[in-house]
């Protein structure tokens, strides 16, 4: 299996950068845990674990996110942000 990068700093601003071929095929995989795929990740079109907190995420989902840098307190984070730009937008 392909070695899973590093995250140095927020890991949201991390994977950002990169496309879906720029991922290795082991982080491609965790990334598909968490409900990604190829055309969804270039689309910008967020899965549904994107809304979950990481409470309600299942076991096999939380260690895909520990793995790819992320930890409850950046999740949860991140969810909180896309909660306030949709009453924003509201």
């Amino acid at each position: 299996m392909s070695a899973i990068r590093e995250v140095m700093g927020d890991p949201g601003e991390f994977w950002d950068e990169l496309s879906w071929t720029d991922l290795s095929s082991a982080e491609q995989a965790l990334f598909s845990t968490l409900g990604w795929n190829q055309t969804s990740w270039e689309e910008d079109d967020w899965p549904e674990t994107s809304d979950k907190y990481w409470e309600d995420l299942t076991s096999e989902e939380k260690s895909a996110a520990k793995k790819l840098g992320f930890t409850e307190d950046i999740w949860d984070e991140d969810d909180e942000e896309d909660d306030e730009e949709d009453e924003d937008e509201e």
